[in-house]
């Protein structure tokens, strides 16, 4: 009897194993990740869509920035853009929460949008509940939120939660089997993040 059930497991074992290979399955390593993004955790607002920039076409008119728009310990005054666009308004709260340089390259370089048709290229990515966001280039490490926003591969997390395109090459950051072309992500003990095989 005893011998039976050692042939049963065995067989179990063997028919689990063969099933794993034939549907691409990551099976005999004992790693309980998910295969979803259910686990990995919140990503702080890193957009530049957060400060609510307001643009006026034309250059910065004198007479509206005459005065500070927002009051911080360092004064926010109008910025000078692309294609001959000032940015005028702001939100405060979040402007002055930020260091200069951030705010600065933030308004000069933003491409505003409300969906994938407003971008000439890339991809429209929007902070979760926001209407509005802003233009990326959904290749390799763009800024992304979800799978969607990268026009290959996956939006993936790295060691510091951020979320970037991975087009799943070897290599290529990963968080779960399904990130790779390889159906192969190596991550070392509890890391966020790994790489594909």
């Amino acid at each position: 009897m005893t011998t039976n059930r050692r042939r049963g497991t065995r067989r179990a074992a063997c028919l689990l194993w063969l099933a794993c290979a034939l549907i691409g399955l990551s099976c005999g390593d004992g790693d309980a990740r998910p295969s979803d993004d259910s686990a990995l955790p919140p990503v702080a607002d890193d957009s530049c869509a957060r400060f609510a920039f307001q643009f006026t076409l034309g250059g910065c008119p004198e007479p509206e920035c005459a005065q500070p728009l927002c009051t911080c310990p360092s004064p926010i005054r109008c910025i000078s853009g692309m294609n001959e666009r000032c940015m005028t308004g702001v939100d405060c709260a979040a402007a002055c929460a930020v260091d200069a340089t951030t705010l600065f390259v933030c308004s000069v370089g933003i491409e505003p949008c409300r969906s994938d048709r407003d971008c000439p290229t890339g991809r429209c990515v929007t902070e979760p509940g926001a209407s509005r966001g802003e233009c990326e280039s959904g290749e390799r490490g763009a800024r992304c939120r979800e799978d969607q926003d990268c026009l290959t591969g996956n939006c993936v997390a790295g060691t510091d939660a951020n979320r970037a395109c991975s087009p799943g090459e070897a290599s290529d950051l990963c968080n779960r089997d399904g990130d790779c072309q390889s159906r192969r992500c190596v991550v070392t003990g509890d890391a966020l993040s790994g790489e594909c095989e």
